[in-house]
């Protein structure tokens, strides 16, 4: 009760500081939270390294240059050994913010680690200081580890039992990481309540069953557990399991009895002692939820449920899914449906995988051939775990988006599930087993319906900031869902890590209508990709090009790519619409017969009008284009004008202006762009007309919202 409150109390602060003044700003004015080409002298003492694929990350603590640690990313792999204090020349920078809703949200992430900065090396300048002989012992240990799993493993698999075994995940393949993801069989590469028991709990019982006592077997399991945790990192998982089963065995030693709910508000509480932050953390919630729900849960539902062998795993799955349902939501906005089923079969098989991973490891030091067995059916089961994911993922409803909840759902799910354990513990005779049975149906029916995103009889469009590019979307008063464009220059994998997961928080699975206004690319790549994730991103059901698409090559490849991905290819012609009730997404150009409209002056533009409101969206029209869309444009004014161009200097002009007479202008730009997007001559226009200008460099993503009279635009809360 002592740690719980202490929980809410942090809790609470948290809620009425929405965070602020935890997240520290480097008060150093180098980091002016811009690309920057300065170069500075930084220097500190290595505690921590990791390595990808193509770049070694040093984390530096009691650096010269801010009081916080910070990150020095280096692509030569020097050796540094940890506890050194190394001169570094580079290029500083801080972590970005989340640049739309639902994506991620790196500040924050490596704020938790009390981690504020990076510094792109150039040059290790010096290496000086004494090595912490332990630490560096530990990483290398934890390296020649890694090396003989992928040495005596198909290499990406000896990736995946490192990131089991070793908390290593940088050198996975991000394909399967993902798949195992939609899957709902992530938890498995995480180092979690699993992996700890597995090794201490174990070394502790076969210390036991030697005959040693209880105190020297804990203090000696103690002991060995921790070094591992020690090699292995600190994460939040990793320090709930570490938590409680030290207090498991210090139970044991001192003749207690063991309560696994104190055990788990005591490791709660120290995990957001030392770090508030991680109340924030999907980690956090899902760790500690899922141990809450097997606490509560599990004892009380196996009454209503048939004593069976099979019933206890099944009812344990079920419940971590019951009580971590709207967490999952809240993190990751859809569901993966067969889940509950597959772990059926994954979880009983990972104590082989661990079991034989740990032996089959230790055998390649003492007998090689004895080791690469054992790691062999190790290989084999992770195949399986392969092959299970992705079959599941192949399968029809195989993930549900629901898109994230609002606060007050998430106070009315954990209100009726508490409502339910109230239920499961009255006394039988009052309330017979068949009633609890249906009432348990019906609730779980009512918390799916809940969630649902049911239209609301207005039109939402959104800028996103995908950098230098354009992409909006919009969500008719039906429920109809559009994307114009959707590209960039300067953002690699768009689609994965901005566009996708804007779009799942808006509980969007699939798009009705993408529209590719010209073939450039920050206009098309993230939809290129996305075409290529149709079995695991969000689906499309049209695309729909320019009349003049024959004339470039890049759209042709496009309608190519979507018709062997099975997306229906349309193409729309000036004068054609798309009605849903009163909204209306008409083609003003460009008509098929204007041949001589090509590349940026060639683009597709739309009129959206929703009963008062009307949107202009212009792709990059400029010059001829823009001059014919003098002639062929009707006579209203438009409340929103998506700036051609990105606001350049050759587009928008006064002519243009005085016609369209915009209220609001939405420049889609990447930040320090080398256009130098959008310029000052556009921009001083708009003023003259006295047009109010969003930026996505400056606010991020940008919405609006109108029932067709009123409208309400503001940057997105992220």
């Amino acid at each position: 009760m002592v740690c719980l409150t202490f929980l809410i109390i942090r809790s609470i602060v948290l809620v009425l500081t929405s965070g602020e003044g935890l997240v520290k700003i480097p008060a150093s004015s180098i980091f002016s939270g811009q690309t920057t080409e300065t170069e500075v002298l930084i220097q500190g003492q290595v505690y921590k390294k990791t390595n990808t694929s193509n770049i070694q990350i040093i984390y530096l603590k009691n650096n010269s240059l801010i009081q916080e640690n910070i990150l020095i990313y280096d692509d030569t792999f020097s050796e540094i050994p940890i506890g050194k204090v190394i001169c570094v020349r580079g290029t500083p920078s801080l972590f970005e913010k989340a640049r739309n809703p639902g994506n991620f949200n790196q500040q924050l992430y490596y704020a938790k680690q009390n981690i504020y900065g990076f510094v792109w090396s150039k040059e290790i300048v010096s290496v000086s200081g004494e090595e912490n002989t332990f630490l560096e012992g530990l990483h290398q240990i934890r390296q020649a580890w890694n090396d003989i799993l992928q040495e005596n493993m198909s290499e990406e698999n000896g990736k995946v039992l490192g990131a089991m075994l070793l908390g290593d995940k940088s050198g996975m393949d991000t394909e399967l990481k993902e798949q195992y993801q939609k899957a709902g069989i992530s938890h498995v590469l995480a180092i979690s309540g699993l992996h700890i028991s597995f090794i201490g709990l174990g070394i502790y019982k076969w210390i036991r069953k030697a005959g040693a006592s209880y105190i020297s077997a804990g203090i000696l399991a103690g002991w060995v557990l921790s070094i591992y945790v020690l090699m292995i990192g600190f994460s939040v998982s990793v320090i709930r399991a570490y938590v409680m089963l030290l207090l498991k065995i210090g139970a044991d030693m001192s003749g207690r009895v063991y309560d696994m709910l104190t055990a788990l508000m005591v490791s709660a509480a120290l995990i957001v002692w030392h770090q508030p932050l991680y109340l924030t953390d999907a980690a956090f919630h899902m760790s500690h939820g899922a141990i809450l729900g097997i606490v509560i849960l599990v004892p009380w539902l196996k009454k209503l449920l048939p004593k069976k062998a099979w019933v206890e795993g099944v009812c344990s799955g079920f419940v971590i899914h019951i009580a971590l349902f709207p967490v999952l939501l809240w993190y990751y906005f859809e569901i993966p449906t067969y889940s509950v089923f597959l772990n059926l079969a994954v979880i009983p098989l990972m104590s082989w995988v661990l079991g034989l991973g740990m032996i089959g490891s230790l055998c390649c030091f003492i007998w090689t051939p004895a080791g690469r067995i054992l790691l062999g059916f190790c290989d084999w089961i992770l195949r399986l775990f392969d092959w299970f994911s992705e079959k599941c993922c192949l399968l029809p409803f195989s993930r549900v988006v629901f898109g994230k909840p609002e606060w007050w759902e998430l106070v009315i799910y954990y209100g009726l599930l508490s409502y339910f354990v109230f239920l499961l513990q009255q006394d039988k005779r009052r309330i017979p087993v068949l009633k609890l049975r249906r009432s348990m149906i019906l609730i779980i029916l009512f918390i799916f319906i809940l969630f649902v995103k049911l239209p609301n009889g207005k039109l939402r469009a959104v800028m996103l900031d995908v950098g230098q590019g354009d992409c909006v979307f919009m969500k008719g008063p039906k429920g109809h869902t559009y994307l114009i464009d959707g590209g960039s220059s300067d953002v690699e994998e768009l689609a994965k890590y901005r566009m996708e997961p804007f779009l799942k928080s808006e509980g969007v699975g699939t798009l009705d209508y993408v529209f590719v206004s010209h073939g450039d690319v920050d206009h098309y790549s993230g939809i290129e990709e996305m075409l290529n994730r149709q079995e695991v991103g969000v689906r499309i059901r049209n695309l729909v090009l320019p009349s003049n698409y024959r004339q470039d090559k890049a759209l042709l490849e496009i309608a190519e790519l979507a018709m062997q991905n099975e997306v229906n290819v349309a193409i729309i012609q000036v004068g054609q619409k798309i009605i849903e009730g009163n909204l209306q997404v008409e083609c003003i150009q460009p008509d098929k017969a204007q041949k001589s409209l090509e590349g940026n002056a060639g683009s597709m533009v739309l009129s959206v009008s929703f009963g008062s409101f009307d949107m202009l969206f212009t792709g990059d029209v400029e010059g001829e284009g823009e001059k014919q869309l003098l002639r062929s444009l009707p006579e209203k004014n438009y409340e929103v004008l998506k700036v051609a161009h990105h606001g350049s200097k050759y587009s928008s002009t006064e002519a243009f202006l005085k016609l369209v007479q915009p209220r609001i202008a939405w420049i889609s730009a990447g930040e320090n762009n080398a256009y130098g997007h959008p310029h000052t001559e556009t921009l001083s226009r708009l003023q003259k007309f006295h047009c109010e200008v969003f930026q996505t460099a400056e606010y991020g993503a940008i919405l609006v919202e109108t029932d067709g009279e009123f409208i309400d635009i503001f940057p997105s809360s992220i």
